[in-house]
């Protein structure tokens, strides 16, 4: 199978949504629309595949994403300069793409506020009953070594917890994901049905998905996040979806045709997260920026911003 072939509607390979919850707590409370930051990317119609064949169908395309050179595992990002820095944090920290209303992804292409954590982010992991004790330990392994490297480039705290936790990854085959609503109403009781439904519904194309909750002030910030992972998907596919949906979920929702060297683009050439990315995390955790900003009082700044993060390295 061709490229061409895995996205006929050019809207690129891994198919992944961002949500974010923008509405005051009321509103989320209600069947009101939710709104959503990402891309859905078509990956053929494999809409007629049965359960028990999605991790032969998945391990079949990275193989052939990584023959085709995609998916890529390196994460140094050469000539990079603050102009375009500053443009692609526009497009992927301040854009809104797309709406989830009634549970389907419409796009949207409004530009939106500032969307961070305020507080520490406590990452906890959920596996289904299907996820065997070896893909237990490595899903864990990779989720704190991910948190270590989100740290580190935000700045801002984030690890791994037992309890008390607020990013919630959910490890779930496809059988279990869609008979996961009691799951999700433990976690976050206060999630719209139709943002239940997005997760409930999410087709076998949609690889993996992050929906980001706010508090009802702005400036409070993200308060909870749900990131749902294929338990099918193969080593590297899990891996792509897993530094994305985390870094998503941290506040960088959108994907660009322009960012390159940078797993937030549709062409899908990385599979990690790149120092492109990392400085886009450090841009949107820097103490000049605050949770609410507008993209107007955000963009008088960006260029000097990604001037001030591209000199500390």
């Amino acid at each position: 199978m061709t490229k061409a072939q895995c996205r006929p509607n050019n809207k690129g390979v891994f198919a992944r949504i961002s949500l974010s919850l923008f509405a005051l707590a009321a509103l989320l409370l209600s069947l009101q629309p939710a709104f959503a930051q990402g891309v859905t990317r078509a990956v053929g119609d494999p809409s007629q595949i049965g359960i028990s064949q999605l991790a032969s169908y998945y391990r079949q395309m990275e193989t052939q994403l990584v023959s085709q050179g995609y998916l890529r595992q390196d994460r140094r990002a050469g000539g990079l300069d603050s102009e375009t820095l500053a443009e692609n944090f526009m497009a992927i920290a301040m854009r809104s793409e797309y709406s989830l209303r009634g549970g389907s992804a419409s796009h949207s292409g409004h530009a939106a506020p500032l969307r961070r954590w305020e507080q520490p982010i406590r990452v906890g992991l959920v596996f289904g009953p299907s996820v065997g004790a070896a893909q237990r330990r490595q899903d864990t392994a990779l989720v704190g070594q991910v948190a270590s490297r989100l740290q580190r480039a935000s700045r801002h705290p984030i690890s791994l917890a037992n309890s008390n936790t607020n990013f919630h990854i959910l490890v779930l085959n496809d059988e279990e994901r869609a008979n996961a609503r009691s799951i999700l109403r433990q976690l976050a009781p206060q999630l719209s049905r139709a943002a239940q439904n997005a997760v409930l519904r999410m087709r076998p194309n949609t690889f993996c998905m992050v929906i980001a909750i706010p508090g009802s002030d702005a400036a409070q910030g993200y308060q909870q996040a749900i990131a749902i992972v294929r338990a099918e998907h193969p080593p590297r596919m899990r891996q792509s979806c897993i530094e994305e949906e985390m870094a998503q979920g941290m506040g960088l929702p959108n994907d660009s045709p322009n960012a390159h060297h940078s797993i937030f683009n549709d062409n899908e050439e990385f599979g990690v997260l790149t120092r492109h990315d990392e400085l886009l995390l450090r841009m949107l955790y820097h103490d000049s920026l605050t949770c609410g900003m507008s993209p107007r009082a955000v963009g008088q700044q960006v260029e000097h911003l990604a001037q001030l993060v591209l000199a500390s390295g």
